[in-house]
């Protein structure tokens, strides 16, 4: 293993011990932070792309469906997760958490990303074994876990859930579901 793969797994370590451990505390909906990290992770793993050699680029059919499948999977099970997720309403705001049950799905996505990573390699579709391609996976879970969230805290406010009060206007419940073509 070379030192430029280790610290690519190091990175994508982090990145999911970070999301994790986020995922276990209450965080509040903010509509300036909720899509951040999806946009943040899909950033670098575009440019993480570009910077691949031009073979392990390379798109052929197997590619495709395996990037297709595991994308479709990644935005299920982040959907799941948002799905999973406890909202409440403490001091005016919307917050949620994950907890542990809904991290346990990452397992899932390491399980398969596993299996499709050997499968991928076996049949030379180098681009879908690529730290970008990884990246961009789990940022299709954070969409995928953001839009449910988003949706189940305006469906909360339309059957008369609590809300937050004191003249509070922001987060879900307010608006908040045009998701980041609006500003979020």
């Amino acid at each position: 293993m070379s030192s430029a793969q280790l610290s690519e797994i190091v990175l994508v370590v982090a990145v999911l011990g970070w999301i994790v451990y986020r995922q276990t505390r209450w965080q509040v909906l903010d509509p300036a932070r909720i899509w951040r990290m999806p946009v943040i992770l899909a950033v670098i793993g575009l440019v993480s792309l570009r910077s691949a050699p031009a073979d392990a680029r390379s798109l052929d059919g197997v590619a495709v469906a395996l990037l297709v499948g595991t994308g479709l999977l990644s935005l299920g099970v982040g959907a799941l997760m948002g799905q999973l997720s406890q909202l409440r309403v403490a001091e005016g705001r919307w917050e949620a958490r994950t907890g542990w049950a809904g991290s346990l799905l990452w397992l899932v996505l390491i399980v398969v990303r596993v299996g499709v990573d050997a499968g991928a390699s076996a049949l030379g579709a180098k681009i879908v074994t690529s730290t970008g391609v990884i990246l961009l996976m789990v940022a299709l879970n954070r969409v995928g876990r953001t839009l449910v969230l988003v949706r189940r805290a305006d469906v909360r406010r339309s059957v008369g859930a609590p809300m937050p009060g004191n003249g509070y206007t922001g987060g879900p419940g307010s608006g908040f579901s045009g998701g980041p073509g609006n500003g979020y």
